[in-house]
């Protein structure tokens, strides 16, 4: 083989080399083969809960871990409340981005003196906005008013205590990517 070709082949198995990878990624990609590993622990809103202007005005700024409060506020609702409170202490410095909601659409009748960290907030359209949302779920709504992860509570203290855990590492990991808030 003479040097032109020679280096001709050589030229093409370089090229080779780099594109079938590429071209392969691509093909694997377009039959959806590859569905990818899911990161977050909550339950994924898709599409999220988008706030309205008015309802996401009335919201405190920054971040907020939220939970619906009706009058059947049972167990599992005082224990979501406490995860609440221990969540903000357990952020540290990054505790002032976020900030832990009560929300209501009337009055609330249950002390809140256990849980001095969490802002109990009364407004019924918000209410009924998230509605979509499963009753007594913890959830996560972002500085521009997207709900986009939500989290059961339970009655039992070690299950929502693991379940709080997820929802620190999520909430975690969406602060340290967000700029906002």
């Amino acid at each position: 083989m003479n040097a032109v070709k020679k280096s001709r082949a050589t030229l093409i198995g370089v090229v080779l080399a780099f594109a079938l990878p590429v071209i392969g990624a691509k093909f694997v990609l377009d039959q959806s083969w590859y569905e990818g590993a899911a990161t977050n622990k909550g339950i994924m809103l898709s599409p999220p809960i988008t706030l309205s202007e008015a309802n996401n005005a009335i919201l405190p700024e920054g971040w907020h871990v939220a939970l619906i409060a009706d009058q059947a506020c049972a167990e599992n609702c005082m224990q979501a409340l406490y995860a609440m409170n221990q969540l903000d202490i357990a952020l540290g410095k990054e505790s002032d981005r976020v900030t832990p909601l009560l929300l209501s659409s009337s009055p609330v009748n249950m002390a809140l003196d256990l849980v001095p960290i969490v802002q109990p907030l009364q407004n019924a359209s918000l209410v009924r906005e998230l509605a979509a949302l499963p009753a007594h779920h913890l959830f996560i709504i972002d500085p521009m008013g997207n709900v986009m992860l939500h989290y059961p509570s339970y009655s039992d203290e070690a299950t929502m205590r693991a379940k709080a855990k997820e929802l620190l590492s999520d909430l975690r990991t969406l602060l340290k990517l967000s700029r906002m808030g």
